[in-house]
């Protein structure tokens, strides 16, 4: 009977966290750059309204590939949203930035669609983003494919982009995680 109850709690729980719905959404709050970061130029981006939604044209200043670019991204914390940001363990190491793409590239999709909300295309096939002026139209935060469980508060994604190994730019995207608003029928 003991084999059986812990074969059903291995097997049961980890599919109940699957199918639960996230209890957070998620805001912008800033979308800065380092002065002189390469190779994206974010200064005409807007977050628009209360809701703090996406909007604007930026810029790839040239063609980016996975042998020459690299990113890395440091992930920091602030529940009491007073400013002091603390580094959480949950980083992403330098790597190619397809390679990037590939593998985190779907917290982005279903916020990010061409097509729908912008003209900038990416070919998976040949790995190449590519030089050129595109738009974002009306970009909010989906955080359905984000973990069940975030911490509240505010959370800044640190971007760090490295050209033949050397550091060329530095972007932050700081989002606010806050309890969904319950939904009254």
């Amino acid at each position: 009977m003991l084999k059986y109850t812990v074969l059903v709690l291995l097997v049961g729980i980890p599919k109940l966290l699957l199918q639960a719905q996230v209890s957070y959404e998620a805001i912008f709050v800033s979308l800065t750059s380092e002065e002189n970061s390469k190779p994206f130029d974010l200064s005409n981006l807007r977050l628009i309204g209360r809701e703090r939604i996406l909007n604007g044209t930026f810029e790839v200043l040239e063609d980016l590939d996975e042998e020459h670019f690299q990113i890395s991204v440091e992930i920091y914390s602030n529940a009491a949203r007073d400013g002091n940001f603390k580094l959480i363990p949950l980083s992403i190491p330098r790597q190619g930035l397809c390679t990037f793409f590939k593998k985190y590239g779907f917290y982005l999709r279903d916020c990010i669609k061409n097509g729908i909300n912008t003209d900038l295309y990416v070919n998976t096939t040949s790995c190449l983003f590519p030089k050129g002026k595109y738009y974002l139209k009306n970009v909010t935060i989906n955080v359905q494919n984000w973990p069940i469980i975030m911490q509240r508060g505010l959370c800044r994604h640190v971007g760090t982009l490295y050209k033949d190994d050397v550091q060329i730019g530095s972007y932050n995207i700081t989002s606010s995680i806050e309890d969904r608003a319950p939904k009254y029928y």
